[in-house]
């Protein structure tokens, strides 16, 4: 029975914003602006629209593209060991990751192997997320990549 390794990434469900105190302080005096315009609409009966969203980081050609590029550019050594392995991925205000960090790894070449591929310039091809005001922001991104071994006879 010979055995051969594949991969899988999990989805990347675990993401939130990270906000600096300076990030704090813009975001506060811009809803202080929000606050009079929406005041000066009120008391002037007018009409007045905002629509207020965050954006969140948007990888270019999208998720599946992201998984695609990763699954193209990774080797595998033979003779890694089944793992899951804990990526911390934030995406920078300057539209590309800015960090990565693997927090639970068994395998020393298995860890430089996905920094190398994270590094890549086509894997870091990110648009930065915005706060719902507009200001582009850090954004973290948890995922985990399983490697297996596939049994065939």
């Amino acid at each position: 029975m010979n055995k051969e390794k594949y991969v899988t990434l999990s989805t990347l469900d675990e993401q939130r914003f990270l906000l600096t105190k300076e990030d704090s302080l813009l975001i506060d005096r811009e809803n202080l602006k929000l606050k009079k315009f929406s005041d000066s609409c009120e008391k002037y009966k007018l009409n007045c629209f905002f629509c207020a969203t965050d954006i969140y980081p948007q990888y270019e050609g999208g998720i599946p593209k992201f998984r695609k590029n990763i699954y193209q550019n990774l080797i595998i050594p033979r003779n890694s060991k089944p793992f899951i392995y804990k990526i911390k991925m934030v995406i920078g205000k300057n539209d590309s990751i800015k960090k990565v960090e693997i927090s639970n790894y068994k395998d020393e070449k298995v860890k430089k192997e996905i920094l190398r591929v994270l590094s890549l310039p086509e894997i870091k091809k990110w648009k930065s997320a915005q706060s719902y005001i507009g200001i582009k922001v850090d954004y973290e991104i948890i995922f985990y990549l399983n490697i297996k071994q596939k049994k065939i006879n």
